[in-house]
């Protein structure tokens, strides 16, 4: 082989190990990198549940997390464990490892031990969404917790998702909102206020690449409440895409309740075992 011939070889390997190297080291997912080009919302639609995260358990092995409410912020870690539309266990421990606290939350029952007071309660669901300050059933807190669709409107949910938005291109993104928007607007722009309270409004927006949701934004005039969830740091876990942060804030005229996870190590499918022994020592308590 000639030294040119060679030297081109060379070269090409060269070129091949770079760009090998570049994608081993891209961490994430880059968003807005594909314009979003008109479909039908029924292809959309489709198109973002095909995508859609497929499970039967998500072991979110260690996360960390900044939680804030009215200006208070905490700091601390855990793990989750999920079995899809059955359980969500969490345990959560202080940044400097002192266990704090585990919950076992179910469609009907939220279980909670309080590891430094020692003591434990049983609640229905309406707790927990009490206490994140949002009106969720477990179906949709389960869906936040892994980047699925939701919708926020119970008295429709015996109605097809795909009646009750319409998908639109806004900033080369896709989004569907919510079909009564439009309501929203022309009472908004009168300063008609009074009449938004049998209204809510929900927009999610959803990268054309990935085929994800990223953002979603909610209005519920009725107590005006507006919650912001947003996913960043797409990556890949287990071959499959996940969000690697997770931020949400709901605020309302007197309350801003933020929080912002960070997953570090994510599985899937693992058979898990969801371990909730409330010791003889601990006491009852009645939230």
């Amino acid at each position: 082989m000639s030294n040119r011939k060679y030297s081109k070889t060379v070269l090409r390997a060269l070129i091949i190990i770079i760009a090998l190297f570049q994608f081993s080291c891209k961490s994430y997912y880059e968003l807005g990198v594909k314009k979003a080009k008109p479909i039908s919302d029924n292809k959309l639609y489709r198109g973002l549940i095909d995508s859609s995260l497929k499970y039967k358990t998500v072991y979110v092995k260690r996360f960390t997390a900044s939680f804030s409410i009215d200006g208070i912020t905490k700091n601390f870690k855990g793990s989750i464990k999920i079995e899809k539309d059955s359980i969500i266990w969490i345990d959560i421990t202080a940044s400097v490892g002192i266990p704090v606290a585990r919950l076992l939350i179910t469609p009907d029952s939220v279980k909670m031990m309080d590891r430094l007071k020692k003591t434990y309660f049983v609640d229905d669901f309406g707790f927990f969404s009490d206490k994140l300050n949002m009106d969720l059933d477990f179906y949709s807190f389960q869906s936040i917790l892994t980047n699925s669709i939701f919708r926020v409107d119970n008295e429709e949910k015996e109605k097809a998702f795909i009646r009750s938005f319409n998908g639109k291109i806004i900033e080369n993104k896709y989004v569907f909102i919510s079909e009564k928007a439009r309501k929203i607007d022309r009472k908004l722009k009168k300063d008609k206020l009074k009449k938004l309270n049998r209204f809510n409004y929900q927009r999610i927006d959803i990268d054309p690449l990935l085929m994800r949701i990223t953002d979603i934004l909610v209005k519920e005039f009725d107590v005006a409440r507006e919650i912001s969830i947003k996913y960043r740091d797409f990556t890949v876990f287990g071959n499959r895409k996940f969000p690697k942060r997770l931020g949400f804030e709901v605020k309302d005229p007197k309350h801003l309740l933020s929080c912002n996870i960070k997953f570090n190590k994510v599985t899937f499918d693992e058979d898990l075992r969801f371990l909730f022994t409330i010791p003889d020592k601990y006491d009852q308590v009645y939230p």
